[in-house]
């Protein structure tokens, strides 16, 4: 599974992690590590570098048609959740705080009970997100954070350490973003077949993020949009303006980090994002990301996706169902099926037979992806105790039904129990 980004060292004390034409920078300080502000899969990143902050700088919010410097964040709460941490300060200025905590609220606290059956709003937070609002400098001991405009300046024992502008770099997200969508050509042919390309095929701690790309016709669907659009697309030799439709299964930020490059770049180039999702998944993304695009009504063309209504999109019919997973405004699971195939896409889901005893709903049976030709279902190849598919109920469902099953939205497993998807891979039905 290829990692992407690299880390460069500044100076003695600074280290920036670069990815997709963004950056964060890591500085060596006496309270310990501090990070300037985030970007999408920081953590992946972070952890790969052995890079554990204390302390994190919060800018104001900016967005690029790279990303956002607030959308990372959550994950980062999440390894600290699964893995453990004393919790982070947040620095910066009370607007700046309250927004990337509000965002986070809206999506982290939700988990399942003890027996995966019902959500929960945790208290995890306030565990994790420790916030320092300044009005314009933190100072503890001989460390001195200090905001001015758009500016942040580290000091340490009297000395200067940092300065946020004297180190930008000299190629900004845009310009990255046109250099990386000028060495791919755009594809306007239609497909006569329905084609599945897996964008991403891991999760949020590992790999590039699940993200599936379904072409019929003039039509390409873009299935949960993963970090660094125009990188992660032309990767796969896809151009990002071939996109013609974006479809979001659910908030959790690894199914939907590239949502706001998308918006950016649909408003840089003044036309409408054409998004399929549920209402409420839509109401949820408005607000998280209403401070950054205030007018996201006039920016997207929404259509509702409902489960059991199917929904055309040119020569495709996209069905959904309502999955068994842990946050209140739904997640969703997918058929899409064009010139007569269909593709079945599980989505984030705990399936197992014994939790469908008990929750009684007939859409989280095998059967729903009985006229499926192909079937990617999400999978942990390492716990049946986790909040997803294990492996071995994820079989129960390739033993049921005619479709090719593969898993994905795992990490690589050498030798994997099921067939597994590789990032690039493309089926055509």
């Amino acid at each position: 599974m290829h990692e992407s980004g690299r880390q460069s060292h500044l100076t003695e004390k600074v280290i920036r992690l670069e990815n997709g034409g963004m950056n964060v920078d890591f500085i060596h300080t006496s309270e310990g590590l501090l990070r300037i502000g985030a970007m999408p899969d920081v953590s992946k990143m972070a952890a790969r570098f052995d890079l554990d902050d204390s302390l994190v700088a919060v800018p104001a919010w900016e967005v690029s048609q790279a990303g956002d410097n607030y959308t990372g964040e959550e994950f980062v709460f999440w390894r600290a959740q699964v893995y453990g941490h004393e919790g982070r300060k947040y620095i910066g200025s009370p607007d700046c705080v309250n927004q990337l905590k509000s965002k986070l609220d809206a999506v982290f606290p939700y988990f399942f009970d003890d027996e995966r059956i019902h959500i929960v709003r945790k208290a995890w937070l306030d565990n994790w997100f420790l916030a320092r609002p300044v009005e314009t400098l933190y100072h503890n001991r001989d460390l001195k954070v200090e905001f001015t405009g758009d500016n942040i300046t580290v000091s340490d024992n009297g000395e200067p350490v940092y300065n946020r502008l004297d180190l930008a770099p000299s190629l900004l997200p845009d310009d990255a973003v046109e250099n990386r969508l000028a060495a791919v050509s755009p594809d306007p042919v239609a497909r006569e077949n329905l084609t599945i390309t897996a964008i991403g095929s891991g999760n949020g701690f590992s790999g590039k993020s699940a993200s599936i790309l379904a072409r019929f016709g003039k039509r390409a669907v873009w299935i949960d949009p993963c970090a660094f659009p125009a990188h992660s697309l032309a990767d796969t030799n896809v151009h990002w303006d071939d996109i013609t439709d974006i479809l979001i299964t659910h908030n959790h930020e690894d199914h939907m980090s590239g949502f706001s490059a998308c918006l950016c770049r649909c408003e840089r180039q003044k036309r409408r994002l054409r998004l399929i999702t549920g209402k409420n998944i839509f109401r949820i993304l408005k607000q998280q990301f209403s401070p950054l695009f205030p007018d996201m009504d006039q920016l997207v063309e929404f259509r509702e996706l409902k489960p059991g209504t199917p929904l055309q999109i040119g020569g495709i019919t996209v069905d959904a169902r309502w999955n068994h997973h842990f946050l209140p405004f739904g997640t969703l699971g997918l058929r899409i099926s064009a010139g007569g195939k269909t593709c079945g896409i599980s989505g984030d889901t705990k399936f197992s037979t014994a939790i469908n005893a008990v929750v009684g709903r007939p859409e989280l049976d095998p059967a729903w992806f009985a006229d499926c030709d192909l079937i990617l279902h999400e999978v942990d190849f390492v716990s049946a105790d986790g909040v997803h598919s294990y492996w071995e109920e994820v079989a129960k469902i390739r033993d049921t039904v005619s479709g090719t099953l593969y898993g994905y939205h795992s990490p690589e497993v050498e030798s994997p129990p099921l067939p597994q998807v590789r990032d690039g891979q493309t089926f055509t039905l």
